[in-house]
């Protein structure tokens, strides 16, 4: 069956990577919170907000992200230079580049189901960023799905509809927040000894060292929690995305 597809447009894209951010900044402590991201923010801004990556690493995610083939260069014209170019640019471009799939209902036992169109979709969304989905059904837990996936779960519902996702409930497992702990108190620590040049500085650097390498090992682990207020399954995603509430 043929896909059809249309254009997003810039302020969709814009909304998109705020609903991102209105989720990344739950899960991720290094990321600024509360800004405002509007099409005056700068690229430079933008990273330093979401902490993300530099252009030579950026351009793949943004790649990855909207399924679009641009070389690295293209994109390095319009994310630098950093402090000049903003997020009307890269939205306009992106909404130029990428496709959206147009959500046509389904016929089940001879009627049109568009609830069954919305769930296709967001499979084939999956599919395409190389999931598996043999085993995802609209009964799908989401809180699973995100601890086994990761961002991705939440990237491919806020392209399908950016406001349906309310602010995520997350909370990190004991090693990676232990870790991150250990890590920052540490490193303030090792920092001020080896200014006063205290040969303790190689034992709590070793410290902070370890604490580094949990919050690694943490964030590859399973979240303590990571669920949505009243959306538990694929189902209801799907739903509140069909009526809106």
């Amino acid at each position: 069956m043929t896909t059809a597809t249309t254009k997003y447009n810039p302020k969709e894209i814009l909304e998109i990577i705020r609903a991102n951010y209105k989720q990344q900044q739950q899960y991720d402590c290094v990321v600024l919170k509360n800004y405002e991201l509007n099409f005056e923010t700068t690229i430079l801004e933008w990273r330093d907000i979401c902490d993300l990556l530099e252009t030579d690493q950026l351009w793949k995610y943004l790649n990855f992200s909207f399924q679009i083939d641009i070389d690295y260069q293209t994109w390095r014209n319009i994310l630098e230079p950093e402090d000049k170019q903003t997020l009307k640019e890269l939205c306009e471009f992106i909404a130029l580049k990428s496709e959206k799939e147009i959500i046509k209902p389904i016929k089940l036992f001879g009627q049109d189901c568009e609830t069954a169109g919305i769930f296709r979709t967001f499979t084939n969304k999956l599919k395409n960023k190389g999931i598996d989905t043999s085993e995802i059904r609209p009964s799908s837990k989401l809180e699973t799905l995100i601890t086994k996936y990761g961002a991705i779960i939440i990237e491919e519902i806020n392209q399908i509809d950016p406001n349906v996702l309310p602010a995520i409930t997350y909370k990190s497992n004991w090693i990676y927040k232990w870790g991150l702990r250990i890590f920052m108190t540490l490193l303030l620590v090792t920092l001020i000894l080896g200014f006063f040049k205290s040969n303790i500085a190689w034992t709590t650097g070793i410290i902070a060292f370890i604490g580094y390498l949990m919050t690694w090992i943490g964030a590859k682990l399973k979240p303590k929690q990571a669920n949505f207020e009243n959306l538990e399954t694929i189902a209801d995603v799907v739903r509140k995305i069909k009526y809106g509430t």
